[in-house]
């Protein structure tokens, strides 16, 4: 049983409870009895960590996929399956690797696997958890992004702007992966209950065909660009940079998997608080209510050429003009 569903049981049960004591009354003995069974539930429920993620996902599923009371769809459930852990993939992998790629996509895979253990109690559905794995904080980091995709998932049937948001915390590229999820429920004419931890989503028929096309609307444009200004540094566990552009605008973003470990050490000591030029990949997200959100990936940086004019005179500020 998941954190939210115990959560819920205990609510049930206190609400029962309490009905119980109004029909008992004064009742010499049971009413002592049931009071003290109100305050352990209370107790119980007070006891359970508020906003709970955890590094597991059960999926419920209900409509036509589903076969009365003696299953569900192979076919469905594959292309169910596919696209969700690709979601959970990107997610970590932007999230903790620094990007979807050499470091994030292979490492990813890895980190982010899931296991399908056995059908929640029930209902027909999927309950995935964390393969086992030898990093420390690996199941904390993977609860996160399931916890995401969750929130993703919800926001998608909700509205444009409250996608668009959702979108803009995670990889641009967990998109694809979004849409064959929703288009599988939705060509399947399937309902779906998602819970992980305290997280949870509800998507009946009308709700799966409103969240598809509304991420089927969503476009990606992915273009090449360079900005001029001062390189701020890179993190080398995340693999996230840091450039303050001459026009005061600051880009944060992953770096390219082409770019050799040693050459990312080098960048850091050759061009930290320099001037100089970044050559960079813009993905452009464009929204349906026509909102815009930009993620840069750093290919590389150069020195500022003799042809290269700064679009401001002052040079930008650097730690050591403070």
């Amino acid at each position: 049983m998941s954190t939210r569903s115990k959560r819920e049981f205990l609510k049930v049960q206190v609400l029962e409870v309490r009905r119980l004591r109004e029909l008992i009354g004064d009742h010499p003995t049971m009413a002592d009895s049931y009071a003290e069974r109100e305050r352990e539930l209370e107790r119980e429920l007070a006891a359970l960590p508020p906003g709970e993620k955890e590094a597991r996902a059960l999926l419920s599923f209900s409509g036509a996929p589903v076969q009365g009371s003696q299953g569900i769809e192979a076919g469905f459930v594959a292309r169910i399956l596919a696209p969700f852990q690709d979601m959970v993939t990107a997610d970590y992998a932007a999230r903790w690797m620094g990007g979807v790629g050499r470091r994030g996509r292979l490492s990813g895979l890895r980190e982010s696997r899931l296991l399908l253990t056995g059908l929640p109690r029930g209902s027909f559905g999927l309950e995935l958890v964390k393969a086992e794995g030898e990093e420390l904080f690996e199941e904390d980091q993977l609860a996160d992004s399931i916890a995401q995709v969750t929130r993703l998932l919800g926001a998608s049937a909700q509205g444009d702007d409250e996608f668009a948001l959702a979108l803009g915390e995670t990889s641009p590229r967990i998109i694809t992966s979004l849409r064959d999820f929703l288009e599988a429920l939705t060509k399947g004419r399937a309902e779906l209950r998602l819970e992980s931890g305290d997280f949870h989503c509800e998507l009946d028929a009308v709700a799966s065909e409103a969240a598809f096309g509304r991420v089927a609307a969503t476009t990606t444009v992915e273009e090449g660009t360079t900005r001029q200004g001062v390189f701020r540094g890179l993190m080398l566990d995340h693999w996230k940079f840091d450039f303050a552009c001459a026009d005061g605008s600051v880009i944060t973003g992953s770096l390219s998997d082409d770019i050799e470990d040693a050459v990312a050490v080098d960048m850091n000591r050759t061009f930290f608080n320099q001037r100089c030029v970044a050559d960079l990949s813009m993905t452009t997200l464009r929204f349906r209510n026509g909102r815009e959100k930009s993620s840069y990936i750093l290919k590389g940086l150069r020195q500022a050429g003799v042809s290269d004019t700064w679009l401001v005179a002052e040079k930008p500020r650097t730690d050591d003009d403070r």
